[in-house]
């Protein structure tokens, strides 16, 4: 949830990220780091177009919900599109390796 109660764009990204760790018998560790090292496992699994830049995207992303959460910016209607549309690429890339729904 960010800091306006609602949920954050980036939860999509986050949460295929998660079921990719765990399709590989992986997870995230809770607390600080925890999005910082789940982007640079999507970096590093995704590294072909376009998932790659799906990747990079999702932190650019996170950084944007740090500055939501801990310095009070919002995130704005194009973040959010933005957050959709990597997460979609994300997804689908998660499928192509293995993934299932």
């Amino acid at each position: 949830m960010s800091s306006s109660g609602t949920a954050s764009p980036t939860t999509p990204c986050h949460d295929t990220g998660e079921a990719l760790l765990a399709a590989y018998g992986f997870r995230a560790t809770n607390g600080p780091g925890q999005h910082e090292a789940l982007g640079r496992y999507l970096r590093a699994v995704f590294d072909k177009p376009p998932a790659e830049k799906a990747a990079r995207d999702f932190d650019r992303l996170r950084r944007a919900r740090n500055q939501d959460r801990y310095e009070a910016k919002p995130v704005g209607a194009a973040a959010t599109g933005k957050a959709e549309q990597v997460a979609r690429t994300l997804f689908d890339a998660a499928l192509t390796r293995g993934l299932s729904t």
